[in-house]
């Protein structure tokens, strides 16, 4: 094989794999996108189970570990006092 077809080929190989790359990409991206969305309604379909209380729900989320002091400001927690949650907990049944 001569060597400009070489060169011709690696060139073709070399723009194929960065189209594969992009496609890749591109794909990561849409998914990263459908999980956001998943993870939206669902968070908003608990929200509406707390009867949109957030501070139960906060309460609710450090009960279960789920929430870092960082996030208490989110749900008008000041602190990590849940000693006057309720014991009625959601319930996704």
């Amino acid at each position: 094989m001569s060597k400009p077809n070489l060169n011709k080929l690696l060139q073709q190989k070399a723009e194929l794999e960065a189209r594969i790359q992009q496609t890749r990409n591109r794909e990561a991206m849409e998914e990263r996108k459908r999980d956001t969305r998943r993870k939206i309604l669902a968070g908003t379909y608990v929200i509406k189970l707390a009867d949109n209380d957030l501070q139960k729900l906060g309460k609710e989320l450090i009960s279960a570990g789920m929430l870092e002091p960082r996030d208490y400001a989110l749900f008008g927690l000041i602190n990590n006092d849940s000693s006057d949650f309720d014991s009625n907990r959601l319930s996704l049944d």
